[in-house]
C-alpha cells in the first residue's frame, strides 16, 4: 500500500510523520548514480551539440549505440543483467543531467526506460513477450509507447482497433497514434487499441519493421528540439497472440494507465523541468553578477533580489518534491504524489526561466545563436522558455491534469474513504526558524479549511454536477499542490542539522518558498466553490457561433 499523503491532506490530516520520514539515498544508490552521471556527461561531450540539436540536427544512431553499450538503455535493471542498477532517485538525477545539455537526449532516455524492455522484464513471466523483449534489450533497440490518439489524448476510449486475424493466431491493429516520444526512433513499440467486439483495451506489442507499420512524421515544436516525437500509423499490422497482453487484466506493470506512466511523468516532465529551472537560476547568477544599472550592481536592486531569492526557492521546492516522492520504492511507492510532481515541477520552473528571460532583458528574449554571432555570453535563456513551455503540455496538459487528479482525490470522499486521523503536526517543530513554524502551522490550518471545503462541496453536490464543474475540480488539485509543496519543504528543513552550515539557508529557502506559495493559495481559496459568472458560458458560446457583433473587429 502506498504512503497516500494526499489522500490524508484532502481529509484534513497532515502526516507529518511520513513526510518527514522519507528514507535517505544510501552511500552505494549515490555512488552508482555518480559514476552512471560522469559516463553520460562523456557520451554526451563526444556525441551532442545542444545547439545543433536544437537547430534541428537530429540525435545520431551513435549516440544511441554509445547509449546501449554503457547500460542507459536499462538504467533500473540490476547491473547483472545488463543494467545499471540505479534507484528511481538515482535515475532521476541522470535524466536531469542529460537534461541540462539536451532535453531532447533525457526525453529519449526516458521514454525508453520508462516504457520500455527493461520496465517490464522483471515481472514478466516465461513466454514469448517475454523472449521479444529480452532480444530487443539484447539489441539496444530504442522503445516507445503509443497510445495518443489524433482525437485527443483526454478521451478514455481508443478509436485504434485490434480485430483477429483471419487465422486466429493473433490480432491485425488499424489506426494512428500521435505525440509518440521515440516514435520515429523506436524498433519496439506498446500500443494501446480497442478489442473489435470486446470492449477491452489491450496492449500490443510492435515492431516497426512489420508490415503496415509506418512514420508518417516527427512533430515539430516550438521547443524540445531533436526529440523524436513522431506521427505513426499502423494499417492491418499482425501482431501474434504471445505478444498481447489485455489492459484489463491484474498485471499492472502491463496497463498503460498504471504505476507506469506515473514514473513516466516524473522521468520524462519533472527531470528536464527541473534541469532547466536550475540552470536558468545558473544564468540569472552570472547575468546579475555581472551587470550594472547607473553605477549600482544589479544584485543591489530590491526587484531583482525578490526575483532570484523566489527563483532559488522554486528550485528547492522542487528538488525537495522529487526527493521525497523518489525516496520511497516498491509498494511503499507515493503514486498519487508522483502525479503531482509533473505540475508542481513544470509550473515552477516556468517561474523560474519567466523570471530570468525577463532578468536578462532584450538578451534573455535573443536566440543563444544570435549572442553566439554577437561575440556575448551564450545564456539560453530563451531556449529554456521554450523547452520548459512543453513540460506544461507533455504528459498531460496541466489544467487537465489538475482536473484528473481532483476528481480522484474527491471521489475518496464519494466512496466514503476516511483515513485514519493522525496526530497533529508539531506546530513547535524545534528545527524549524519561528517563521516557518507559523508556515507549518498555516499548513495545517489549510489542509483542515481544504478538508471542510471538500466535504460541503460532494455533501451538496452528486458526482455529475461535481465533475462538471471542472474550474472548481482544478483549483481544488492546485490547492493540493501547493500545501504538498510546502509540507515536503518543511520536512525536509526541519530534518536539517542545525549545525549543518547549510541549515540556514535551507530555512531562507523554505520561508521564501513558503511565502510565495501562501500568496497564491490566497487567490486559490477566493476561486475555490465559487460559481463562475454566467458571463463566461454566454461569452464561450457567443464567440463559438461566431457572434461578435462587431465588438473586436480585425
Amino acid at each position: 500500500m502506498s504512503l497516500n499523503v494526499l489522500r490524508d491532506m484532502i481529509h484534513g490530516t497532515l502526516p507529518w510523520d511520513r513526510l518527514h520520514a522519507a528514507p535517505e539515498v544510501s552511500p552505494a544508490d549515490r555512488r552508482a548514480a555518480d559514476e552512471a552521471i560522469a559516463a553520460l556527461r562523456a557520451i554526451l561531450d563526444a556525441h551532442v551539440d545542444a545547439a545543433a540539436v536544437d537547430a534541428g540536427r537530429p540525435l545520431d544512431d551513435a549516440l544511441v549505440g554509445a547509449l546501449a553499450d554503457a547500460g542507459f538503455l536499462a538504467m533500473l535493471l540490476p547491473r547483472e543483467d545488463g543494467g545499471l542498477g540505479l534507484s528511481e532517485y538515482g535515475a532521476f538525477r541522470v535524466y536531469e543531467t542529460a537534461a541540462a545539455h539536451s532535453p531532447a537526449v533525457s526525453m529519449m532516455l526516458a521514454g525508453h526506460n520508462s516504457m520500455g524492455p527493461s520496465t517490464y522484464l522483471p515481472t514478466l513471466p516465461p513466454g514469448e513477450l517475454r523472449d521479444l523483449l529480452t532480444r530487443h534489450l539484447a539489441e539496444g533497440s530504442l522503445a516507445a509507447i503509443a497510445s495518443t490518439e489524433p482525437e485527443g489524448a483526454a478521451n478514455t476510449d481508443r478509436t485504434s482497433v485490434a480485430r483477429r486475424s483471419p487465422d486466429g493466431s493473433g490480432y491485425l491493429l488499424t489506426g494512428d497514434k500521435v505525440f509518440i516520444s521515440n516514435g520515429s526512433r523506436a524498433r519496439l513499440l506498446a500500443v494501446t487499441a480497442a478489442i473489435e467486439d470486446t470492449g477491452q483495451v489491450g496492449v500490443f506489442y510492435v515492431e516497426s519493421a512489420a508490415q503496415g507499420f509506418e512514420v508518417v512524421s516527427e512533430h515539430e515544436f516550438m521547443g524540445l528540439h531533436g526529440a523524436p516525437t513522431a506521427h505513426i500509423r499502423l494499417t492491418d499490422v499482425f501482431v501474434p497472440e504471445g505478444h498481447m497482453v489485455s489492459a484489463n487484466e491484474e498485471w499492472r506493470t502491463a496497463s498503460p494507465f498504471a504505476e507506469i506512466h506515473t514514473l513516466a511523468r516524473v522521468y520524462l516532465i519533472s527531470a528536464p523541468s527541473t534541469a532547466l529551472a536550475r540552470r536558468s537560476l545558473g544564468w540569472a547568477r552570472e547575468w546579475v553578477a555581472t551587470r550594472r544599472v547607473d553605477g549600482k550592481e544589479l544584485a543591489s536592486y530590491e526587484a531583482v533580489q525578490r526575483m532570484i531569492a523566489a527563483s532559488a526557492a522554486d528550485v528547492y521546492a522542487m528538488d525537495s518534491a522529487v526527493r521525497w516522492a523518489l525516496a520511497w520504492q516498491g509498494t511503499e511507492a507515493p503514486l498519487w504524489e508522483r502525479d503531482a510532481l509533473k505540475n508542481l515541477t513544470s509550473t515552477a520552473a516556468w517561474r523560474v526561466t519567466d523570471r530570468t528571460v525577463s532578468l536578462l532583458g532584450a538578451q534573455g528574449y535573443e536566440t543563444a545563436r544570435s549572442k553566439a554571432a554577437r561575440g556575448v555570453p551564450v545564456l539560453p535563456a530563451e531556449r529554456a522558455q521554450r523547452d520548459v513551455r512543453g513540460m506544461r503540455v507533455g504528459g498531460g496538459v496541466d489544467f487537465n491534469l489538475d482536473r484528473v487528479l481532483a476528481a480522484r482525490l474527491l471521489a475518496t470522499y464519494y466512496r466514503g474513504e476516511r483515513p485514519e486521523r493522525t496526530a497533529p503536526a508539531p506546530l513547535d517543530a524545534p528545527t524549524l526558524s519561528a517563521a516557518n513554524r507559523e508556515h507549518l502551522a498555516g499548513v495545517e490550518r489549510g489542509v483542515r479549511r481544504l478538508a471542510e471545503a471538500c466535504a460541503a462541496l460532494t455533501g451538496t453536490l452528486p458526482p455529475a454536477e461535481l465533475l462538471a464543474r471542472q474550474e472548481t475540480l482544478i483549483t481544488v488539485n492546485r490547492i493540493v499542490t501547493e500545501l504538498f509543496g510546502q509540507a515536503v519543504v518543511l520536512a525536509r528543513t526541519a530534518g536539517l542539522d542545525p549545525a549543518d552550515e547549510a541549515a540556514a539557508l535551507a530555512q531562507d529557502l523554505t520561508e521564501v518558498h513558503c511565502d510565495a506559495s501562501a500568496g497564491r493559495l490566497t487567490v486559490l481559496w477566493d476561486r475555490l466553490g465559487r460559481e463562475l459568472p454566467a458571463a463566461y458560458t454566454r461569452l464561450a458560446q457567443a464567440w463559438m457561433d461566431g457572434e461578435s457583433a462587431g465588438l473586436l473587429p480585425i
